[in-house]
């Protein structure tokens, strides 16, 4: 009986640590994404745009393995399928930010923002 206790208690625990360990881990890349925005959109050199970008495009790629449940009755697209999206967008504004075309980018760059915009009022508890 004791046995079958402790062992529901260490089941449990796991179970709620990983889901916390994933809410951190999420809210991580959220907040990578969204410091790197800024920095991005604030740039001055193609050098520090294509830095911050490198780092959303990390954070996104890692915000990509947590399968979000959206919280609309709207059709939308699965998280995975926005995170694509979103890499997409940043890939296109490094290679004009690389190619030293800065403004260009920021105006591809917009088209993130968009994107975060329509994932945090799908997936987002409002």
């Amino acid at each position: 009986m004791i046995k079958k206790t402790l062992a529901t208690v260490v089941m449990l625990s796991s179970l709620l640590l990983s889901n916390t360990v994933m809410a951190a881990g999420l809210e991580d890349d959220m907040k990578t994404l969204g410091k790197n925005y800024k920095a991005f959109n604030q740039a001055s050199t193609p050098q520090a745009a294509t830095a911050a970008l490198n780092n959303m495009r990390g954070a996104a790629v890692h915000a990509k393995q947590y399968k979000l449940t959206a919280h609309t009755a709207e059709k939308v697209p699965s998280s995975s399928a926005l995170f694509d999206q979103i890499i997409v967008e940043i890939d296109k504004s490094k290679a004009l930010a690389q190619a030293g075309k800065l403004d260009e980018a920021k105006k591809q760059g917009k088209k993130i923002g968009e994107l975060r915009d329509q994932g945090h009022k799908a997936y987002m508890h409002h």
